[in-house]
């Protein structure tokens, strides 16, 4: 690699680790926020939150490593604009595709590592994240139990809470056990409903139990009593977990099983596109950096950091657009990559013309 280029690698990893430092803690703090505030506060053991919290940094980082990248990118790109050194390499014969390699080679390397992280460490990390989570329930349940709040037992089932009174006593409680398309193939309501510490069950009193065939009841009986296991309850839990977070084997089996579910083929593109989108952020980072040099106009940090933003913002709409199936899960996963890509790739025919 020429001398350029290694100058330029040089400058931007210690850049790319101090992005990728702040990216974490910001996302491990919201993860502390929405979930564990109110745990932490009411005694939960310091050390099982930071357990939580390390297990949860292999997730954070799935979108922090290639985004690192395009926030250091841009900053030493910006700056070497600033001071004029783009443009004496350039005048002294350096082609934009000298520039480019040692960019490219970067986001590669960049994306291998991302695509690594989310097949093999985030699976992993994830399931222990969960354990726990039940471990923090267990040891504050009542500041987890909110009305209106939604929890997932090990079966799969959502339990939800109606009215939560004062000493923990809930009302107005329903267990439903999701069917898939179909939709649900078991509910159960519950009048009231007590959490049982040295037990560690939900009683549940004067309850109805409907079995649904097809959307369909093909079973409604009535009981006065009746225990939920609490022990594998996922604290907090509001919706479906990130499905990409699911090992590749496991996710092309759930889409055998359910081929309409759009979450499951939104995170199937997912998979591939994240990773990508750094050599997308390489090729955009090289083509504004060479835009400013011809207009003479350098970045401030002001642009690098809304540039970034740019992408997060989109990637996360995106997501939560074809996890709904409002748009085609192609468009999500892809979408915000193939925008940066283009305007690279647009940007950088220019500038390799004049």
């Amino acid at each position: 690699m020429k001398r350029f280029g290694r100058s330029l690698l040089a400058e931007i990893a210690p850049l790319y680790l101090a992005g990728l430092a702040v990216l974490l803690l910001l996302l491990l703090v919201n993860f502390l926020l929405t979930v564990l505030a109110d745990a932490l506060s009411r005694g939960v053991p310091i050390g099982l939150v930071a357990r939580y919290l390390l297990f949860k940094v292999p997730s954070a980082a799935s979108a922090g490593l290639t985004l690192a990248l395009l926030f250091a990118a841009l900053l030493v790109l910006a700056r070497r604009v600033g001071d004029r050194e783009l443009r004496a390499a350039l005048t002294l014969g350096v082609s934009p595709a000298a520039l480019l390699r040692p960019l490219l080679l970067a986001g590669l390397a960049v994306a291998a590592f991302a695509a690594l992280n989310n097949e093999l460490v985030v699976p992993w990390a994830e399931a222990r994240a969960l354990q726990v989570q039940k471990e923090i329930l267990l040891e504050a349940p009542a500041s987890l139990l909110q009305e209106g709040a939604f929890f997932t037992d090990g079966r799969g089932r959502s339990l939800f809470i109606g009215r939560l009174l004062p000493g923990g006593e809930a009302h107005d409680v329903v267990i439903v056990a999701p069917g898939g398309l179909s939709g649900p193939r078991e509910v159960i309501e519950a009048e009231r409903g007590r959490l049982d510490d040295d037990a560690g069950v939900w009683r549940l009193e004067r309850l109805r139990v409907r079995v649904l065939e097809a959307g369909r009841p093909s079973l409604d009986m009535r009981a006065e009593h009746g225990t939920v296991p609490v022990r594998n309850l996922t604290a907090a839990a509001t919706g479906r977990a990130d499905l990409v977070t699911l090992p590749l084997p496991e996710l092309l089996d759930r889409l055998g099983r359910e081929r309409a579910d759009p979450a499951a083929w939104t995170a199937l593109h997912r998979k591939f596109a994240e990773p990508l989108a750094a050599v997308a952020f390489a090729v955009f980072a090289l083509a504004v950096g060479l835009a400013s040099v011809r207009r003479d106009t350098p970045l401030g940090m002001v642009s690098v950091l809304l540039l970034t933003f740019v992408y997060y913002a989109t990637w996360s709409v995106a997501k939560l657009l074809g996890a709904q199936g409002t748009i085609p899960a192609w468009t999500a996963g892809w979408a915000p990559v193939v925008l940066y890509l283009a305007a690279g790739s647009a940007l950088l025919a220019l500038a390799w013309r004049r």
